[in-house]
């Protein structure tokens, strides 16, 4: 672009196509340049994707404003002379915003006219980060009408979102469900409610029957509130939007919805409330099932009435536990559904107490599901899961999980029942009981038929050439100190011989080989960990340099191995094995265990367990097999031990106050890698519980300690962009126009 006009010419715009405002640092480094809002200008017309928060939302209607009346003095005409798209800067029912006499100085900004993706983010989580220790940002209400003042501006839009919405009074959603149903082209229809302002069912069904025809996509997530009096939905002459005139309910049903989300209603929604919606969705093909209460309700009624209205459907989500008798009517929909057409099943909180319920199922969509998760899984039958081991031939991911694994595991004779034809598995979580290995073989022909019917197992394990992520937990059932049956750790157990070589020549078994085919493993999780107590039961069990040479040939996409405790980098008394550190050499994305970090919430310090280690010395040991905690001394604001896995701590009713170093780095689960803020844990000083602690500057350069130092109290310094936006938002929320002065600068 910057050797030749004719690029220049023709990849400008594509610089210009998607705009995203999301931290609040490129929001102040936009006010503050004269430059970029220079910039912005002369490319408004190109933007078509819009993505912000409430600090531009906010700072970008008062410019509006501004470009507004500068127009309208330019051309001398009356307001109701102007084009269209200035005369929706200031309806009837937005009135002027209380905050405008402290923005003077704003430039006027023309206004968004050709945006098709719009995504507003009004959560506290992004728009008060800087924020939120000055002034409340749980009240984003008034912010809907900017928001549907946007709305109004660009009805050529195809993707909205709206995020952290609040529609208290009936105004609200007038004004909300008026500016959807203006959207001739919309297809994609997110909201997401505040938990603090949750609608009522009235509230959404009058945005549903404002959509127009060309939807494909509503979600609307979030919680309803079922215990409430019914709004007075129309409008009359004390309103506002009264030259709006009434809310036209759409009478015909949505051809074109393939995917319907409503709120959830933990106490049940009644069954003529959803039939009152399913009868406008014929065509609907992904469904999240809403909770029905079977105690108000008939279960199979509203089987009957999603049979005869949804019958295309093919993905079905339950997002909460405890729905609609613990899964008889979700799996009875299953079951009415045409043969082989469900693809997708994602269940949280099934209970399948019926013997060969869920199996019913599985075989009735075998050739078509690609997707099966359980989520906080109840009670699962085993011949259920051994069911769709051996005839979803179409199978991509399979997760189970839940807090009891002994009563969602398959047992070791059902996983060797037949050989498993879902070879298309890219992730498999499963949970299998095999017994207790360790006892006493009873006879030499019982321990034989134990060693082959394990090696079945593993058999049918090592078929599955396309896995990328493998999560298999070994479970079995003890008893605590006062007799009652507990599930033992998976953690602590391991499959017998699975990451051991075979060795003839000393008559060793092992089974690491059967795995030779998952040339693409990517994650190894479970009872896989090198720590486990069972290792020093087997005599012949040890994981050497011979494996790690096998893992390092064969396993060459691997990028996550739970070998070691969770964060085990920041354990000082972890002694990891020369064997896994020369594999992290032939491997070096390699991680040996998990890495969870505490996201930042609006406060002044962020704890990641993705950051930079503690600072403290470290002393590794050859091992061949095991992983010795070893004892270290304790410092402050650390506990060192085997059992605890953090290198950082809070107590209750003390605040911290240290220097933040952050630095960019990633996270990685069991989807990808996310971006996120590291913090780097400095040695922090305990104060009083009536002591608060100023938030902590952002700078660009890194704060050192050490160990022996103590920490000053970080320094705020507030620039005046950063009190304009500050100002903005305040006034928004708040029937106070002036801010409250920001607190003062603390120098060490």
């Amino acid at each position: 672009m910057q050797t030749s006009r004719a690029h220049h010419s023709l990849f400008h715009p594509c610089f210009w196509h998607h705009l995203e405002l999301i931290p609040e640092e490129r929001v102040i480094r936009l006010i503050k340049s004269t430059e970029a809002l220079s910039a912005l200008i002369n490319n408004f017309d190109r933007i078509r994707s819009l993505k912000i928060t409430l600090v531009f939302l906010c700072f970008h209607y008062v410019a509006a404003l501004e470009y507004m009346e500068q127009q309208q003095q330019q051309t001398n005409n009356p307001p109701d002379e102007l084009p269209v798209p200035l005369r929706l800067a200031k309806p009837a029912w937005h009135l002027s915003p209380s905050y405008r006499p402290q923005m003077q100085t704003v430039k006027p900004l023309p206004l968004f006219t050709h945006l098709s993706r719009l995504h507003v983010n009004l959560e506290t989580l992004h728009g008060g980060r800087y924020l939120s220790y000055a002034i409340n940002m749980h009240n984003t209400s008034p912010l809907v009408f900017t928001v549907c003042w946007l709305v109004g501006l660009n009805p050529g839009l195809t993707d909205l979102r709206i995020h952290g919405l609040e529609v208290p009074t009936p105004l609200c959603i007038r004004v909300l469900a008026r500016s959807i149903s203006r959207l001739h082209n919309l297809k994609c229809l997110e909201l997401k409610a505040t938990s603090s302002s949750r609608p009522t069912f009235y509230d959404v069904a009058k945005v549903f029957f404002a959509l127009p025809q060309s939807i494909v996509s509503f979600r609307w997530k979030g919680d309803l509130i079922h215990f409430a009096p019914i709004p007075d939905l129309n409008v009359s002459q004390r309103d506002l939007d009264w030259d709006e005139g009434i809310v036209v309910e759409r009478q015909e049903p949505l051809q074109n919805l393939r995917v319907l989300e409503l709120p959830s209603d933990t106490t049940g929604y009644l069954y003529l409330q959803l039939k009152h919606i399913f009868n406008h969705c014929p065509m609907v093909e992904s469904l999240e099932f809403p909770f029905i209460n079977p105690e108000d309700n008939d279960c199979y009624d509203m089987v009957d009435v999603i049979k005869a209205n949804c019958p295309r459907i093919r993905r079905v989500f339950v997002g909460h536990q405890y729905r609609d008798g613990r899964g008889r009517c979700i799996l009875g929909v299953t079951e009415s559904l045409p043969r082989q057409q469900l693809e997708m099943l994602h269940f949280t909180g099934i209970q399948d107490d019926s013997p060969g319920r869920l199996g019913t199922t599985v075989t009735s969509h075998s050739v078509t599901l690609r997707r099966i998760v359980f989520r906080e899984a109840i009670r699962l039958q085993s011949n259920g899961i051994q069911e769709i081991l051996a005839s979803c031939c179409a199978l991509e991911h399979l997760e189970i999980s839940g807090l009891r694994h002994s009563r969602l595991a398959i047992t070791l004779a059902d996983a060797t029942l037949a050989p498993w034809v879902c070879t298309n598995l890219k992730y498999l979580g499963l949970a299998v009981n095999l017994g207790n290995y360790n006892l006493p073989q009873p006879g030499l022909g019982e321990e034989q038929r134990r060693w082959t019917t394990l090696e079945a197992f593993y058999r049918n394990v090592g078929r599955l050439t396309k896995l990328e992520i493998l999560d298999l937990k070994s479970v079995a059932v003890g008893l605590n100190p006062i007799g009652n049956e507990v599930d033992q750790i998976p953690e602590s157990r391991v499959f017998p011989r699975l990451l051991v070589l075979e060795d003839k020549t000393v008559n060793k078994r092992g089974y690491l080989a059967m795995l030779e085919g998952l040339k693409d493993l990517r994650e190894l999780r479970g009872s896989v960990r090198l720590d486990a107590v069972e290792w020093a039961l087997d005599s012949f069990a040890t994981v050497g340099q011979a494996e790690a040479e096998w893992m390092a040939s064969n396993w060459k996409h691997l990028r996550l191995a739970t070998f070691l405790p969770e964060n085990h980098d920041k354990m000082p008394m972890i002694d990891v094995p020369e064997y896994l550190r020369w594999l992290q050499t032939q491997l070096p994305d390699l991680r040996l265990s998990r890495q969870f970090e505490a996201r930042y919430h609006a406060s002044p310090m962020v704890f990641s367990s993705n950051s930079a280690p503690y600072t403290s010395r470290r002393s590794f040991t050859s091992s061949r097999s095991f992983i010795t905690p070893r004892a270290s001394a304790t410092s402050s604001g650390y506990i060192a031990g085997p059992a605890f896995t953090a290198g950082s701590f809070l107590t209750a009713g003390s605040a911290f106050i240290g220097s933040a170093v952050f630095t960019e780095g990633s996270t990685s689960s069991s989807s990808g890698s996310t971006a996120s803020y590291a913090y780097s844990v400095p040695p922090v000083s305990v104060v009083s519980p009536e002591s608060t602690a100023a938030p902590a500057s952002f700078a660009s350069s890194s704060f050192a300690a050490s160990s022996s130092s103590s920490v000053d109290h970080p320094s705020y310094i507030p620039s005046p962009a950063f009190t304009a936006a500050t100002a903005i938002i305040a006034a928004t929320q708040s029937s106070n126009p002036l801010l409250p002065p920001p607190p003062p600068s603390s120098e060490p």
